[in-house]
């Protein structure tokens, strides 16, 4: 059973001797065109370990705008903007990074938004670890299936248990919610609405979790609303991961 929403849970929980809490966020944070001191405030109240981040700067200079924005934030820019279309991935000064990887997806069209991932091996000191994926979704619905095939070889090629988060632009009971493999399950199928932040009507955006990777808790963070709202058009959701400590 997962924690309700807002619930800061980690260690401390069942089973704290064994396993240990990576606090991991998935946010669409459109475009960095609302209040950027409002989606500092509420990155830094999250506290992640792990930043999925959607609608990052996506143009020329867009590492640098991301590497801007994990240092007002207390995070470390690992990878992502206009190398995976727009998706971007940050983590906290504990959390350990192995291989991670940018992509491009293709898209039809040559005024189509750039979509795209980041896939990266993720962990904390003496645990073992995922491979989590950063991705925004295509607005065409065979368009995100493709998407997910491609992101589902590269979580494969990790030979970890995966974790997918992000804007899948679908509801929950969309295919795109179950193209991911037999044994990625949605932790908190009656989680709320995330879209738009102003009136909350569709859960678009989700952390999704591979067998063998337990949830300790899912909600939105607790943050304040009206920072979220001038932060931008969707809620963020959070999931504390439990993870098996070496030794």
């Amino acid at each position: 059973m997962v924690a309700g929403t807002g619930e800061r849970t980690a260690e401390g929980t069942a089973g704290a001797q064994t396993r240990a809490g990576l606090r991991v966020v998935s946010w669409n944070i459109r475009d960095l065109l609302g209040d950027p001191l409002a989606v500092h405030r509420v990155l830094r109240a999250l506290e992640p370990d792990v930043a999925c981040l959607q609608e990052v700067p996506r143009r020329p200079g867009s590492r640098w705008q991301a590497s801007t924005l994990a240092r007002a934030t207390g995070l470390l820019y690992v990878a992502g903007g206009r190398d995976s279309g727009g998706t971007a991935l940050l983590v906290s000064l504990r959390t350990e990074v192995g291989r991670a990887r940018a992509v491009r997806l293709p898209v039809g069209g040559r005024t189509t938004r750039t979509r795209g991932a980041v896939v990266a091996e993720v962990g904390l000191p003496g645990t073992g670890r995922v491979a989590v994926a950063s991705v925004h979704l295509s607005l065409d619905a065979d368009e995100r299936l493709r998407h997910c095939a491609a992101v589902v070889d590269l979580l494969g090629r990790t030979g970890r248990p995966p974790v997918v988060c992000g804007d899948l632009n679908e509801r929950p009971d969309g295919p795109a919610w179950r193209a991911w493999g037999d044994d990625v399950r949605d932790p908190a199928p009656g989680a709320p609405p995330t879209f738009p932040a102003k009136g909350p009507r569709s859960r678009l955006d989700a952390v999704l979790v591979g067998s063998g990777v337990e949830v300790l808790g899912y909600g939105d963070g607790g943050v304040d609303p009206a920072d979220v709202r001038a932060a931008s058009d969707h809620v963020p959701v959070v999931a504390v991961l439990g993870l098996p400590v070496r030794g």
